[in-house]
């Protein structure tokens, strides 16, 4: 079967436009019975689909808008809430902060119920055991009263003595440095020794006689006769109790762990020759 040469295609197209353009033309000028034409009623219903498309758009557009809006106010009153739970929560971190200071203020205030005039409140902030210089450091200092020389003590016993202030800290050097020399007394005995740091977690009682009364458990306390430390200062018990040529070897545990103890006192420096225990007022210069 042959094709229809190009030329007769293009007449058959000719034929079909034409014709469509006579059916339009019949559209516009024959009226309906309401007196619009075709061609009209055409036109009204695009321009009605026009008018809703837009409505709709005008819509969903205010609709979004509100939306906008409404999730802007919802963010900026979500920030508003997250500061203040923010702020919230670091009141109440203050707030137990305070409530555990207040508490361990109280308990050194039952152990020490009269310190000497000059003590202070200080927080140990960094406590450093590596190597055999044991150390700690205060956040108190020069302008707060505490001065090089003075008792470091907390709840469960003495920490050490300061060694050097600043104007708003302090370091103390702990009971464990192995350069640290405290004289002691063991207290049911009342037996004269030298305590000095191990260079780890304790210290050792040196010079008692191998043939002194001395047993495990027995309390340690600060003899007042360094000229450093007040007496009466409860140091560590005997862990165990062994012999080392003339004398005992008697390691102490310490009654103290500066890790333990975040707020201390901080004991005004003695005085040339003075041994006062804590409760003891400072002697008057003449």
């Amino acid at each position: 079967m042959s094709r229809p040469a190009p030329s007769a295609r293009r007449d058959v197209v000719l034929l079909a436009l034409l014709l469509a353009g006579c059916i339009l033309l019949l559209s516009v000028q024959v009226r309906r019975s309401g007196g619009q034409t075709l061609a009209e009623s055409w036109a009204l219903d695009a321009s009605a689909v026009l008018v809703r498309g837009v409505t709709g758009v005008r819509e969903a557009g205010g609709a979004l808008s509100g939306w906008l809006s409404f999730r802007s106010t919802l963010v900026r009153e979500n920030a508003r809430l997250h500061e203040r739970v923010t702020a919230l929560e670091a009141e109440l971190l203050r707030l137990r902060d305070a409530e555990r200071d207040r508490n361990h203020l109280l308990g050194l205030l039952g152990l020490y119920p009269t310190p000497p005039p000059g003590t202070r409140a200080a927080h140990v902030i960094v406590v450093s055991t590596a190597g055999p210089f044991q150390s700690a450091v205060l956040d108190r200092g020069r302008r707060d009263g505490v001065l090089p020389g003075g008792a470091v003590v907390g709840l469960k016993g003495l920490l050490g003595r300061v060694v050097a202030a600043g104007e708003a800290s302090a370091r103390v050097q702990l009971l464990s440095d192995r350069t640290a020399a405290t004289g002691v007394l063991l207290s049911r005995t009342a037996r004269a020794a030298v305590a000095r740091g191990d260079g780890g977690a304790g210290a050792t009682v040196l010079y008692v006689p191998a043939v002194a009364d001395a047993a495990v458990g027995d309390e340690v306390v600060t003899s007042g006769t360094d000229g450093v430390y007040p007496r009466g200062l409860p140091v560590g018990r005997i862990e165990s109790v062994g012999r080392a040529g003339l004398f005992l070897d008697l390691p102490v545990r310490l009654a103290a762990d500066p890790r333990l103890e975040p707020l201390v006192f901080v004991f005004p420096p003695l005085l040339p020759g003075e041994a006062r225990s804590p409760g003891e007022p400072l002697p008057v210069k003449p």
